[in-house]
């Protein structure tokens, strides 16, 4: 991987009660050896400490966080902070593309730019305080903090691709990807796999990341690797590693289903690991199964399916509920924009028939929710309320599934009850397809 940078302008207020990850021994896995893990003295570069030349600027007004809950999210391409109490809009950074609050919630990942434009950077979370930590060409994704906050994990791609939306979208970026392992105390990036898609457990012990796809496929127009990928485990040392998921293309029901399993999610007591597949094109529909394994014995479980491509798979606090969020970009509508979203959220209670053009299928769970369309990424406030984006103008009484139109305006963020509709406006703005976290 070429350099990675560190600004040290203002790190050291940010990381200096901070250290370096202090990780149990994993339970033993079994080994695996179709897929070979990087030693670590291969994997790790020095970091070379640098100033770039060009950064984006922290806002120009401090900001103070506010008292009574804030929602997160990014307005007209600036990240900001949104006062549930105050009913005010304090600005945090400029030119983001993609962002993640830490667990201390002190601090906030943002990646700057898009594609391979852009770079990672650590922001206070009242935006006085910023520190650049890339700054080598290369596209980022699913940057995610170490539970302990002492560091990140994403995946790098050569490709120029931003927030992949789709099956090839996400083949081209994930088959020149790593995953990335940077520690902020001590300044050092390990490579940890050649992949995408890393999951740090709650626990943080261990890495879930989707491999590199590894052969092309007849239903692809890209001529590259489109399938034939794994979800791996490693430890945070990158050993012990195995494959408990396969896409081999096998049928829906079968234990190497899919093209390719992608977005690795743990459950909130680090045991299992829900995911997604992408079995490919049925009656003119991409269509998606959601999974579950074991982390230990690899007992598979289905969930359910959805049409179109996965962008947010995330569980309640307490792990009794998972929802996600979809953008079926290739629609057999030919709708766009607004109406190519969904949310939905399940619990794992019983069993219902899933039905798929191979067949019924018997999965896991319930819907709590209603299927809400046009819903774009959500975030739990506990384990029956969330905050959702929804378009501008939207009404509980919409029919669920009227076109909408008004393609690139900005949303609202919405209460939402997870039983029922969503009940009344909270903040507006929301760029399209923006992340939301919300701080108590």
């Amino acid at each position: 991987m070429r350099a990675i940078l560190l600004l040290i302008i203002g790190l050291s207020s940010l990381v200096a009660c901070m250290t370096p990850p202090q990780v149990a021994s994993p339970t033993a896995v079994p080994a695996e050896s179709a897929t070979a893990t990087p030693s670590i003295a291969e994997a790790t570069a020095t970091v070379e400490i640098v100033t770039p030349s060009a950064t984006p600027e922290p806002t120009d007004t401090a900001s103070t966080v506010p008292t009574g809950g804030e929602l997160i999210f990014i307005q007209q391409g600036e990240l900001v902070g949104f006062g549930i109490q105050t009913g005010t809009t304090r600005p945090i950074f400029a030119d983001v593309a993609d962002f993640v609050v830490s667990p201390d919630s002190s601090m906030i990942a943002v990646i700057s730019g898009r594609g391979a434009q852009g770079e990672l950077w650590v922001v206070s979370r009242d935006g006085n305080e910023s520190s650049q930590l890339t700054d080598d060409n290369r596209s980022l994704d699913s940057v995610q903090w170490l539970p302990d906050n002492s560091g990140l994990i994403f995946a790098a791609s050569d490709a120029d691709i931003a927030q992949p939306s789709t099956w090839l979208e996400w083949s081209a970026f994930c088959r020149s990807s790593s995953i990335v392992l940077l520690t902020l105390a001590d300044q050092q990036s390990t490579v940890m796999g050649e992949g995408c898609d890393p999951a740090v457990s709650p626990d943080g012990k261990r890495i879930a990341y989707a491999t590199r796809p590894t052969r092309a496929d007849a239903q692809s127009v890209d001529p590259g690797n489109t399938a034939g990928n794994h979800i791996r485990l490693i430890n945070m040392k990158g050993e012990n590693g195995w494959n408990p998921v396969t896409a081999a293309g096998g049928e829906p029901g079968a234990s190497d289903a899919g093209l390719v399993a992608y977005r690795p999610t743990w459950s909130t007591d680090s045991k299992r690991v829900l995911y997604l597949t992408f079995i490919g094109m049925r009656v003119e529909t991409d269509v998606n199964l959601i999974n579950m394994v074991d982390a230990y014995d690899a007992s598979y479980t289905m969930l359910g399916t959805f049409a179109g491509w996965g962008r947010q798979l995330t569980l309640s606090p307490d792990g009794s509920r998972y929802g996600y969020t979809t953008q079926d970009t290739g629609n057999a509508r030919g709708v766009s924009g607004w109406d190519v979203w969904r949310s939905e959220v399940f619990d794992f209670v019983g069993t219902r028939e899933m039905y798929l053009p191979e067949g019924t299928f018997i999965a896991t769970g319930q819907s709590i929710s209603i299927p809400l369309f046009m819903g774009q990424r959500f975030a739990w406030i506990d384990n029956t309320q969330a905050y959702v984006v929804l378009p501008p103008e939207w009404t509980p009484g919409m029919p669920l599934n009227q076109e909408y139109g008004r393609i690139d305006e900005p949303g609202e963020i919405w209460l939402w009850p997870i039983a029922n509709l969503p009940e009344r406006v909270i903040a507006t703005g929301a760029q399209l397809g923006s992340p939301i976290h919300f701080v108590p």
